[in-house]
């Protein structure tokens, strides 16, 4: 009997984590299985722990110097450790048909490298970025637009992402942009396909612990724009309408929006839970899921609301346009408006039946476009391209 084949999810992060790229490689994981092939995740934290102190110990002393430079040399570091741990799981697979699926431009890169020693398997990656890497950083405030780090990342993508089999992006959004910046990936086959949450998520009893009547999830920091949704939340008080917002997620802003919160007269309405694994278990609890980010890609969270039945108010950014429909699953926002906004939140969670009707249309939007058993079907053919199971 011919084996099924081995699906190695190539990422700089460990399986666990907060972030969207680990719910989306680890529900391609789990769908994957499901269908019978062999899975494995190679990250550099695999790697000897007793080498890894060493760069460790420089990593976080340049941190203490120039944040540029750590990062330069950890990534560096990085590739090193993957490229080898890859090297590898490909001797050991040696008797397998293996697909590479790489998680972002240095993880493809490390796959790349190998393909010059002469391994053979078929590469894919998936651009998770919004829309670049470098500009990621920039708005981290790790990078300079134009500086040293800033040209590795943007080189390292025009260098890696024409070469691949296969390029596949979660939104239209994203295809567009890099596709104007890279006109020799023309030539490389693409394909778009929504993220999804994992499918254990839709079967599992989920318990809720938290309520109010809004929630946003995602890490604190200034790019996903937490402080208007403050501002939302006062609106509605001058308004007369007191509700109740529960903030999940972690980060560098944490203690600025809590003091914001209380600055805006908000004590007591605004709920900071900081990091909680699986935090879609808070989603059903919430009449309002609200996300502030100026940009995104294709936010699995926003996903996670359509499941849980729960209207979304988002701006219609990048990919975002593409989740839902504004006054069908939710509104759009603009987030330079914080009582237009107010207004728009009050006119739903006021009216049971504008609400019930916008809960429903999530839900139908969820089980149509997003479930795990439509899209995981195309996540799989299109990683295998012409391997069959």
């Amino acid at each position: 009997m011919k084996p099924a084949p081995h699906l190695m999810i190539v990422t700089l992060m460990k399986p666990q984590g907060w972030c969207g790229v680990q719910t989306h490689f680890n529900a391609i994981a789990q769908y994957a299985e499901a269908q019978g092939l062999r899975v494995s995740i190679v990250e550099p934290h695999q790697f000897n722990r007793w080498i890894r102190k060493i760069p460790g110990l420089i990593g976080r002393s340049l941190n203490k110097i120039n944040l540029e430079w750590a990062t330069l040399f950890e990534r560096k570091v990085a590739h090193r450790f993957l490229k080898s741990l890859l090297r590898d799981a490909l001797i050991a697979a040696k008797y397998e048909v293996v697909v590479v699926y790489a998680q972002d431009p240095l993880s493809a890169k490390a796959a790349l490298d190998l393909r010059q020693e002469g391994f053979k398997f078929r590469l894919v990656t998936v651009v998770h970025f919004n829309l670049s890497e470098a500009q990621e950083y920039v708005e981290k405030s790790i990078a300079v637009e134009n500086g040293k780090l800033w040209h590795s990342l943007m080189n390292n993508e025009r260098n890696v992402l024409p070469k691949l089999d296969q390029i596949i992006f979660v939104s239209g959004f994203m295809q567009q942009v890099v596709g104007a910046r890279l006109s020799e990936l023309a030539s490389v086959p693409q394909a778009v396909i929504s993220n999804f949450p994992a499918l254990s998520a839709d079967r599992a009893e989920s318990k809720v612990d938290v309520s109010g009547d809004m929630i946003a999830i995602g890490t604190l920091e200034a790019r996903k724009n937490q402080l208007f949704l403050l501002r939302i939340l006062a609106e509605c008080n001058v308004m007369g309408n007191r509700y109740l917002l529960t903030v999940v997620g972690d980060g560098p802003d944490r203690a600025t929006l809590e003091q914001q919160a209380a600055d805006l007269g908000l004590s007591g309405q605004v709920n900071f839970l900081g990091y909680q694994p699986d935090a879609s278990r808070f989603i059903p609890g919430h009449k309002i899921f609200v996300h502030a980010a100026r940009m995104e890609n294709l936010p699995i969270t926003l996903l996670e609301a359509l499941r849980a039945a729960v209207p979304i108010f988002a701006a219609p950014v990048g990919g975002i346009p593409e989740v839902f429909q504004d006054g069908q699953e939710g509104c759009y926002l603009n987030l330079e408006d914080p009582q237009n906004a107010a207004e728009k939140l009050i006119s739903i969670l006021e009216d049971q039946q504008k609400w019930r009707h916008m809960s429903i249309c999530a839900q139908a939007t969820y089980n149509s476009r997003f479930h795990p058993d439509l899209l995981g079907k195309r996540w799989v053919s299109t990683l295998l391209g012409n391997m069959t199971l």
